[in-house]
């Protein structure tokens, strides 16, 4: 099967990483440079750090129908489920292609793929997400059902861990409210707003700090 034509203006950007000062990105730079990049993009940052800066403004600057361009996916990830999340969250929503040139997953795969191997990746992305946010409001409801069986009602919301708020925030900044986040990932809301207090959210126009949250609860509360 031929592959579906790309946009006329579709572009392909490479990226290139390694973890010291003391290695170089040669090797990637030849593979990058034969796979057609209009651009090649070099970063040197450590496997122990999260974020990558170079790699987020070159993703934010994709359109959709665009290709970045990678020689193996640990470029990109630390391990398999940094990677599904980065396709499901960073890739996905801006209609982002990612071509591996090496190793078991080479190819170019598609979120809009017209054929299963095309998008499988993706597919498997989004199925990891499903899994995590059901699992999560699976053990919260657990967590309330314990705690009213033991005469306590109500129950602590669930705890941002590294990984929910990694996904709060690649979905904040696609402009999602943060109350149809925090009901999607299964946390309470004033928790995810604690959590996110440090990252200037705006909120329809007005700033909203997880201390305002806490009073609009409790003045909802007295009125109850």
């Amino acid at each position: 099967m031929s592959e579906p034509a790309a946009p006329s203006n579709a572009i392909r950007v490479g990226y290139a990483r390694v973890s010291t000062r003391g290695q170089d990105h040669a090797a990637q730079l030849e593979l990058l440079k034969a796979a057609d990049c209009r651009d090649i993009v070099e970063e040197t940052i450590s496997t122990r750090r999260k974020d990558r800066p170079k790699l987020q403004a070159t993703v934010s600057a994709l359109k959709p129908g665009d290709t970045l361009v990678i020689t193996k996916p640990d470029r990109v990830a630390r391990s398999v489920k940094e990677l599904l999340v980065f396709l499901e969250d960073e890739l996905a929503p801006r209609g982002v292609n990612l071509h591996i040139l090496t190793g078991i997953c080479a190819g170019t795969h598609r979120p809009d793929g017209q054929s299963i191997g095309d998008k499988m990746l993706f597919l498997v992305a989004a199925m990891a997400a499903e899994m995590e946010r059901d699992l999560i409001s699976e053990r919260t409801q657990e967590g309330l059902d314990a705690a009213r069986a033991a005469g306590r009602f109500g129950g602590r919301p669930a705890k941002v861990t590294d990984d929910v708020l990694a996904a709060a925030r690649a979905r904040r900044g696609r402009g999602q409210p943060v109350a149809q986040i925090a009901r999607e990932l299964g946390v309470g809301r004033s928790t995810l707003y604690r959590a996110l207090e440090g990252d200037d959210l705006v909120l329809d126009g007005n700033s909203m700090t997880a201390a305002a949250v806490d009073r609009d609860h409790a003045r909802d509360g007295a009125r109850s």
